[in-house]
């Protein structure tokens, strides 16, 4: 309790009391850097670490928030520790932010430089004495010791965040590991987009899942330039090159943003305005690029240009999608707050970079915050896209499925009607002219002034007209079996199977146990007929078998029909689509049934068929 009253009153202190000389031992575990030191703005960017210490008149301030944003001054920072214990003291003083270029840290005791040390992108990163990412510093303080500390930072133009927190090195590395654990959590999820849209762009082929990848790509590592992983491991022994490396990866990153929103929304055709205008900030991205490497003038310049196009992009973005869902465009919502996000966290990223925000969790991770949600809302944007396309694929499938069912049907239908108009033409018109020349040749035969001559060449005449007749009977009987209609479907079966075993050498067992009358519509009991005709076919034609098991049962439900040849088969593998197959399976579907093939060489066919029942037919409804 006293413990905890001791650190309110010391921090009331330190809080009316910056700049003064603090007992290291006395200060709390973790502390911000804000809470000890005083600043001197140089405006005119000419003192060094040793005129600042003859210098008399010059005043440092006490600041709430050492984010000093972008400036042309330089910056000191001046905090004073003693060590009043009997041991050396060890403390690391972590600045938060990549941002800044060079950093000068100067200890001094008794008005001399003891140390002096440089960390900063401009000096290789296998130098500093401690590896991170960011600039940390060594404090060691002897037994007994009073010292002086400064921190020097360029102005340049470019953002400065002197932003850090004094804390011993198991602290140190405790937070360091809660940082590389969001940070691992935020790569890991822009790898897994990045895997996700590559896979699907490696299936489907479509671009925009490239652009989508591409851009999640140079979002994360313009991030990565933030967290200090560039300077770290791609160039550490160029300053150059890393901070270029940002320029490049937001350039690109909303090059590519353009284009998918561009691509995804249709706006060439639903807001071409918007597309026309995305293409001319594309070219402009292009020209502030370039201007980029030309540092550090060029650089600026791309600093200040990159966040006032960022804001009109993001304005462009919000209205475009608005824009698209006015002209009917139906999976908007992911889009439109990807784009929300984007505005919100890249306007506290640009506000926190200029320094009117202190460094918060949220603000510090703000482009963490502004890249992740983006590209996750876009991922289910475009998950939500094609679901909605694959829906309607599907709905257009079915209904294409439904017409070409009905076109079949229509097809079929005229086909028989062609075959019936046939089948009565051939049997009343041409059987019965046929039949009446042989009514003559038989009465010419009858008469007795013909020579021997004559009857030979009119038997030879009755002879042909009765072949005739009896193919013109057998072609009307094909055309149109007038046994299915008076008959019925049952006895029709009987007969096509009677038919088929004796004009030829195969042996049918036929299994009919109960009548299959009226199980479908009368107009579509035809189709049942030639499925097993056109069986039989292609046994003849094919299968050289000598056998045929046929077995039609009616269930509650269905009529099963299962047609085994002990033939010689076919692979299973080897797809068959000959006409007799491929007309069985359109009257199966004609039909609203199902087929099933199952065959091997040498294991002879079987075709498994079930027709659904006709509920309106009489057999339907007992």
């Amino acid at each position: 309790m006293f413990r905890r009253l001791f650190y309110v009153i010391f921090f009331l202190i330190a809080f009316s009391s910056r700049g003064q000389v603090f007992d290291i031992d006395s200060l709390t575990k973790i502390i911000n850097l804000e809470n000890l030191a005083v600043v001197y703005e140089d405006t005119q960017r000419n003192l060094s670490i040793s005129e600042l210490l003859n210098v008399k008149n010059v005043e440092f301030k006490s600041v709430s928030n050492l984010n000093i944003g972008i400036s042309f001054s330089n910056y000191w920072l001046k905090f004073s520790l003693k060590n009043s214990s009997k041991t050396v003291t060890k403390r690391l003083l972590s600045l938060e932010s990549i941002v800044n270029e060079d950093v000068y840290f100067y200890k001094i005791v008794n008005g001399k430089i003891v140390e002096n040390t440089v960390v900063g992108v401009n000096y290789p990163f296998a130098l500093r004495h401690i590896k991170y990412r960011t600039p940390v510093f060594e404090i060691t303080l002897l037994p007994n010791q009073e010292a002086d500390f400064y921190l020097k930072t360029y102005g340049n133009g470019q953002p400065r965040n002197l932003t850090g927190l004094l804390l011993e090195t198991f602290d140190f590395y405790e937070s360091d590991v809660l940082k590389m654990f969001f940070l691992g959590v935020v790569y890991g999820i822009l790898i897994l987009i990045m895997v996700y849209n590559f896979s699907f762009y490696f299936i489907t082929n479509e671009k925009i899942y490239l652009i989508f990848l591409l851009q999640v790509m140079f979002s994360s590592i313009a991030i990565a330039y933030f967290d200090g992983f560039v300077y770290q491991y791609i160039f550490p022994n160029s300053g150059y090159w890393s901070n270029q490396t940002v320029a490049i990866a937001m350039c690109f990153t909303f090059i590519f943003n353009n284009r998918f929103i561009s691509e995804f929304f249709n706006l060439e055709k639903l807001a071409p305005w918007a597309y026309k205008t995305f293409r001319i900030l594309t070219v402009l991205v292009f020209l502030i690029l370039a201007i980029s490497f030309l540092h550090p003038v060029g650089f600026n310049i791309f600093a200040v240009a990159m966040s006032i196009l960022t804001s009109l992009i993001a304005i462009l973005l919000f209205v475009s999608i608005l824009a698209a869902k006015r002209q009917g465009f139906a999976s908007y919502l992911f889009g439109l707050l990807a784009t929300v996000c984007l505005i919100f966290f890249g306007l506290v990223f640009q506000l926190h970079i200029i320094g009117l925000l202190r460094d918060t969790f949220i603000v510090k991770n703000s482009m963490h915050f502004a890249v992740v949600t983006q590209s996750v809302f876009l991922a289910l944007a475009v998950n939500d896209k094609f679901r909605i396309i694959r829906e309607e694929n599907t709905y257009y499938q079915a209904k294409l499925m439904e017409a070409l069912n009905q076109y079949s049907q229509n097809l079929i239908s005229n086909i028989e009607a062609e075959r019936q108009r046939l089948a009565t033409d051939i049997h009343d018109g041409l059987g019965q002219n046929l039949l009446t020349i042989r009514n003559k040749i038989l009465r010419s035969l009858k008469e007795k002034l013909i020579s021997d001559k004559t009857k030979e060449t009119f038997n030879d005449l009755l002879e042909i007209t009765t072949e005739t007749l009896d193919d013109t009977r057998a072609m009307s009987y094909n055309l149109r079996p007038p046994i299915l209609s008076t008959m019925g479907l049952t006895v029709a079966i009987q007969v096509l199977v009677e038919k088929m075993q004796n004009s030829s050498n195969l042996k049918i067992e036929l299994e009919i146990k109960e009548s299959v009358d009226g199980v479908v519509s009368k107009d579509l009991e035809i189709n049942i007929y030639r499925i097993l005709q056109e069986g039989f076919n292609n046994v003849m034609k094919h299968a050289n078998a000598t056998h045929i098991d046929l077995k039609i049962a009616k269930k509650e439900d269905r009529i099963e029909i299962n047609f085994q040849d002990n033939g010689i088969g076919f692979k299973q593998n080897i797809k068959i689509n000959g006409q007799g197959i491929l007309g069985i399976k359109e009257r199966v579907a004609l039909l609203g049934g199902t087929i099933n093939i199952v065959s091997d060489s040498g294991k002879g066919t079987l075709l498994q068929i079930h027709v659904p029942i006709n509920k309106n037919s009489p057999m339907g409804e007992m």
